[in-house]
């Protein structure tokens, strides 16, 4: 596209970082792995809504490559590690008293 004229709806090109962008009427450029979650939900994405690609490729658009993902998801293993520990603890501890019941009759 020249410079100086608009892209035509449709037009596509890949930034630095190897996201590709696709021109939609009313929107501009937006993320082609956005436009393709978009159309397999068939809804736009909600406000904490992202989009993962699961091999990392930037340039594997497959839907089957792609995951719907929110904001609060992104936790670090050791966060999520710790999170895990505390509800095996709640647990075990709600065993411990449904044994203690079973047991007392």
């Amino acid at each position: 596209m020249p410079r100086g004229q608009a892209a035509p709806d449709g037009a596509t090109f890949t930034n630095q970082n190897g996201y590709h962008h696709t021109k939609v009427n009313g929107r501009g450029f937006v993320a082609t792995h956005i436009l393709v979650m978009e159309k397999e939900l068939g809804r736009p994405l909600a406000k904490g809504e992202f989009v993962k690609f699961l091999d990392n490729d930037r340039s594997n658009l497959d839907p089957s490559n792609l995951e719907l993902r929110t904001r609060g998801d992104r936790k670090s293993p050791h966060a999520r590690l710790a999170q895990l520990e505390a509800q095996i603890e709640e647990l075990q501890a709600e065993a411990d008293e449904l044994r203690k019941k079973i047991a007392n009759g």
